[in-house]
């Protein structure tokens, strides 16, 4: 994605290409010392604004009833601008009336329907699979693997599907499809979160006729107050959980990864007591999505140092958000697993799983498996190392996500 630093007709892009290793820190950290709001243009043409601020105003931001997630005005406002640019103005059915894109009062209603179904109980009682399927992994890979394709990858796709009640010869399937969800590219979004759509379609039907004990079934017959879900909002939510299941928690974990083996002595200080300190740190530095999915500004919204102006499209920045120095202090901007947050709590230094009313409902999951996948890596090569600098590893080319297209270890070092 292209990031501007001025709101111009014939704006100046400051980093073209696919960025490498932790470029996009730079480039986010420079943009937020410019400023706190920033032009882009997707890639299928939307213009929207990007945030790059410190912890405390994201938050703030991110909890701002101002700051619009109705799926309906959104897509309205996204298909008036791309219109009158003469672009598609198809989009992804992703931009539905689940919970991620809508608003109180009836947020609360699709929020309360789907906590009953992905209650903490039913995702602690998945620990012990989650582990194990990890092990398994893990000992599959070769000596020269790839952690994306071997690990950070099929673990949670393997656990959402499982959760969902995905048949096991359809995953790669969802895969593919997320993936090109993922671009912004209308001419790959498109089809994709039809097929996507079409798909979920099916199985949600084929589970109404013959339920089961997964997650698709029992939301299909949870209740609040005599309410259920109707048919496009089951859907729309099963299509969020299908993405938002698996790839940011493959960006939490390639990315955990790799910055433990870049850091001297990390990795061989990595065990039981420290993974989960090395997880939140991961999640602070290098967060596994680059910029929240779509808000519509309902009126102007002041940020410190700047304003949003009313009827915006706007995609708020977590990167800087855990770099904050005025939060971690003047090492902000470095990797450090033992670091002692100033909270005592290290959750409480980022805003990686969002905040406020969209604060992400399957965070406690991705960090139960991010942690499997740490801890069996570790134990099957505790002198692994990466085979190439991380700084030239190749960023995907997705927008909201922030992953590794590859991680090339030598786990036998």
């Amino acid at each position: 994605m292209q990031l501007t630093a001025e709101f111009a007709p014939d704006r100046q892009a400051l980093v073209g290409g696919p960025l490498r290793g932790w470029q996009h820190h730079a480039h986010e950290d420079a943009l937020a010392r410019r400023g706190p709001v920033h032009a882009a243009e997707l890639p299928n043409g939307l213009e929207v604004l990007v945030t790059t601020m410190g912890l405390e105003a994201t938050k703030a931001l991110l909890n701002d009833g101002r700051m619009a997630k109705d799926a309906a005005s959104l897509r309205a406002a996204m298909q008036d601008q791309l219109a009158r640019k003469g672009r598609p103005t198809d989009l992804s059915r992703i931009i539905g009336p689940s919970m991620l894109n809508t608003d109180p009062p009836h947020h609360r209603k699709l929020r309360a329907l789907v906590s009953q179904a992905f209650t903490s109980r039913r995702v602690e009682e998945l620990r012990p699979a989650v582990e194990k399927t990890a092990r398994d992994m893990v000992a599959a890979l070769p000596s020269d693997a790839d952690l994306i394709s071997g690990l950070a990858f099929p673990l949670p796709l393997a656990v959402i599907c499982d959760l969902l009640g995905v048949p096991a010869d359809d995953r790669d399937q969802l895969h593919h499809w997320t993936a090109a969800m993922m671009t912004e590219r209308p001419e790959l979004v498109v089809p994709a979160s039809d097929a996507m759509f079409g798909y979920l379609a099916g199985l949600i039907e084929h589970k109404r006729e013959q339920p089961d004990d997964a997650l698709l079934s029992a939301l299909s017959q949870a209740q609040v107050d005599g309410d259920r879900l109707t048919p496009e909002e089951l859907l729309t939510t099963a299509i969020l959980l299908v993405v938002a299941g698996h790839e940011t928690t493959t960006g939490l974990i390639g990315n955990a990864a790799t910055a433990l083996l870049a850091t001297p002595g990390a990795w061989e200080a990595l065990n039981e007591d420290t993974v989960s300190a090395a997880v939140e740190e991961a999640a602070r530095w290098d967060p596994p999505v680059r910029v929240t999915p779509h808000y519509r500004a309902t009126t102007d919204v002041e940020v410190p140092g700047g304003v949003i102006p009313e009827g915006s499209v706007v995609m708020i920045g977590l990167g800087t958000a855990g770099r904050d120095p005025l939060v971690h202090g003047p090492t902000a901007d470095v990797f450090d697993p033992t670091r002692v947050p100033a909270t005592g709590n290290p959750a409480l230094g980022h805003a990686a799983f969002g905040h406020g009313l969209h604060f992400c409902l399957g965070h406690h999951l991705a960090r139960i498996e991010t942690r499997a996948a740490l801890l069996a890596l570790r134990e099957r090569a505790p002198r692994a190392r990466l085979s190439v600098d991380a700084a030239e590893l190749e960023r995907g080319d997705k927008v909201v996500p922030n992953t590794f297209a590859a991680v090339p270890a030598a786990l036998d070092a």
